[in-house]
């Protein structure tokens, strides 16, 4: 019964990376097509995080260096920007990954 709990949990680790690559890439996708150079260098990361009845992923830009231009290239300022998406890549995701973890819960019984 415990490797299948060991098993469970890490096919759904699994399952929260690859979702969590796929909000990375979608991210950077969007990055890319922006008409402004620096925001095309936004570095964008992620850091799948277990602990005990949860498996969570944080997925951002880096700070510092071109990481710094997140806000104004996410969220704009007073003069303007904010003409990318950010928390909409992963609200895309969310179903997709919702069918993954679900999927790997059950395989592994």
């Amino acid at each position: 019964m415990l490797a299948k709990g060991v098993a469970r949990r890490a096919a759904i680790t699994m399952a929260v990376k690859k979702g969590a690559q796929n909000v990375k890439n979608d991210l950077r996708e969007d990055l890319s097509g922006s008409g402004n150079k620096a925001f095309r260098r936004i570095p964008i990361t992620y850091e799948v995080k277990a602990t005990p009845g949860r498996i969570t992923a944080e997925i951002g830009p880096s700070k510092g260096g071109a990481g710094s231009l997140a806000n104004i290239a996410f969220f704009g300022t007073a003069k303007g920007g904010g003409t990318h998406e950010f928390y909409e890549h992963g609200e895309d995701e969310l179903p997709r990954l919702a069918e993954h973890v679900a999927k790997a819960a059950v395989e592994v019984v």
